[in-house]
């Protein structure tokens, strides 16, 4: 369960808890994602790790930078390995400017794209100026856990617009990014992750535990101050009453000039799951140009394959 105790929590939001320098920094700070495991938490800077902070016992938290990241050999400050004090947390917060160019200078050579513009996503949705007004509500980035035989790049709510007075009228929404047309096959392809999404649902005490899992989480978050919205004057807690979720598939810089996507979604396997009736396959079209996500943007497979093949004829026209 990617979920955290009491005692995390109240290191984190408490005036004079241990973590609480951190969860302030990253309030401040839109390059930070915070995301929430089992007791323990990831924070993120352009889709890598730059803290790891995991409770070890009573007030006492492990705190981890990755050196792989370093390869450079960078000045980096000193840091300590296990935070008992505010003052330590408040040591590695001072340190993030330096972390950062020592994580610019790593991804310069070693690009991570997707990682990164999943949490593009998750900061467009969840708390940039246009957060409010999105429908879907990002919990999770790069959520892998054996134990449901399935990953995801994004874990959201849908929350509709017209339904904001109520928080138990949630929906789950497993996102899928593909960056670039290079990733949409093999063991990681979009035929893969229907495959895993189709065995998770299909154990119905499993998925239950991961609905649960999601409400919980969500639910830290927003008790964190981590999502924007407007909240109604009898505001309680989000509940996922309608379990059966949305399988969205996001295609970040599809290129028009490849058939790549589109054989791969008219084969007949893509219309098997398209008649499941445990979800609902829908594809995300950008509202002109960002990453706002809405209900009207998520687009059922046909019209997706139209969409698709308007595109190849208006590139075979150029061609011409």
């Amino acid at each position: 369960m990617r979920t955290l105790s009491q005692t995390f929590m109240a290191d984190l939001l408490n005036q004079n808890g241990l973590l609480r320098p951190v969860l302030e920094r990253v309030k401040q700070d839109h390059t930070l994602m915070l995301s929430i495991r089992e007791n323990y938490i990831n924070i993120y800077y352009r889709g890598g790790n730059i803290l790891r902070l995991k409770e070890q016992n009573a007030r006492s938290y492990s705190a981890f930078f990755d050196s792989e990241y370093n390869k450079s050999g960078l000045p980096c400050p000193p840091l300590p390995d296990i935070i008992v004090a505010q003052n330590s947390a408040k040591t590695w917060v001072d340190s993030f400017q330096a972390l950062k160019g020592i994580m610019d200078i790593y991804f310069s050579e070693k690009s991570k794209p997707e990682r990164e513009f999943q949490q593009l996503v998750a900061r467009e949705n969840n708390f940039s100026n246009i957060g409010a007004q999105s429908e879907y509500f990002i919990s999770d980035i790069e959520f892998a856990e054996p134990v449901f035989g399935a990953r995801f790049d994004l874990l959201a709510l849908r929350w509709l617009a017209k339904e904001r007075k109520n928080p138990s009228k949630c929906r789950p929404a497993l996102i899928e990014m593909k960056y670039g047309d290079g990733a949409l096959d093999g063991n990681a392809g979009v035929l893969k992750h229907l495959k895993d999404i189709k065995q998770l649902i299909s154990d119905s005490a499993k998925y239950k535990e991961f609905i649960e899992m999601m409400e919980m989480q969500f639910n830290q978050l927003d008790e964190l101050g981590l999502i924007t919205f407007n909240r109604a004057a009898n505001w309680t807690k989000f509940k996922i009453t309608d379990p059966r979720p949305e399988i969205i598939f996001l295609f970040a810089n599809h290129n028009p000039r490849s058939s790549k996507l589109s054989t791969i979604l008219n084969s007949p396997e893509i219309d098997e799951y398209n008649r499941s009736p445990n979800f609902d396959l829908k594809f995300y079209v950008s509202s002109f140009a960002g990453y706002a996500l809405h209900a009207g943007s998520m687009v059922p497979l046909p019209q997706f394959r139209q969409l698709l093949k308007e595109e190849e004829r208006r590139t075979n026209k150029d061609r011409s």
